[in-house]
């Protein structure tokens, strides 16, 4: 074989390998690479989006949590003014502070003064549930009874307080009279 026929068929075989090198390119990687970059597009809006969902269940997590505690918050506020008058409970926390202080309850009456009302339409008016209390018990255990009475859950107001049965002698325990304000809305 002459050189200049082995050079042509080296150049021919050359222009033909590199046209099979691009209609493969054309053909195969290059399809390959559009479906491959698609998918990696694909992925990342996948991944977007999946941080967007996070992010969201996380606000909708939040919310819920201070919905929780609102409701929390007002779970206790309506047991320190409740929407009723709630009587059972205003003698049961009543003999429960006297029991706890060491005063009996001689007797105990409740009435209900008109509600007050409000100038504001927005404004509920302010029911009150007035309890007369006539305790028996020692000086000593009026003030604790007192201070139980200011922190208790309900709110309570000691309208009025009289005292009878001291300079009495051989008596140790005093009588005492306590008008009292529990509200309710």
């Amino acid at each position: 074989m002459k050189p200049s026929t082995y050079r042509l068929l080296s150049i021919l075989g050359s222009v033909f390998l590199l046209i099979g090198a691009v209609v493969i390119y054309s053909n195969l990687v290059n399809p390959a690479y559009g479906e491959i970059q698609g998918l990696r597009d694909k992925r990342e809006a996948n991944a977007k989006l999946l941080q967007e969902q996070k992010e969201a269940i996380d606000a909708v997590n939040r919310l819920l949590n201070e919905y929780q505690s609102l409701a929390q918050i007002q779970e206790n506020i309506s047991m320190v003014l409740p929407n009723e008058e709630n009587i059972p409970s205003i003698i049961n926390q009543l003999q429960g502070l006297a029991k706890i202080n060491s005063m009996d309850i001689e007797s105990l009456s409740l009435q209900y003064p008109p509600l007050k009302s409000s100038t504001d339409s927005l404004i509920e008016p302010m029911g009150t549930v007035r309890a007369t209390i006539r305790l028996n018990g020692d000086y000593r255990d009026l003030r604790p009874f007192l201070e139980d009475l200011e922190t208790n859950i309900r709110l309570i107001d000691v309208y009025s307080l009289n005292v009878e049965g001291g300079g009495i002698p051989g008596r140790n325990k005093l009588i005492y009279n306590l008008v009292l304000d529990t509200y309710y809305q």
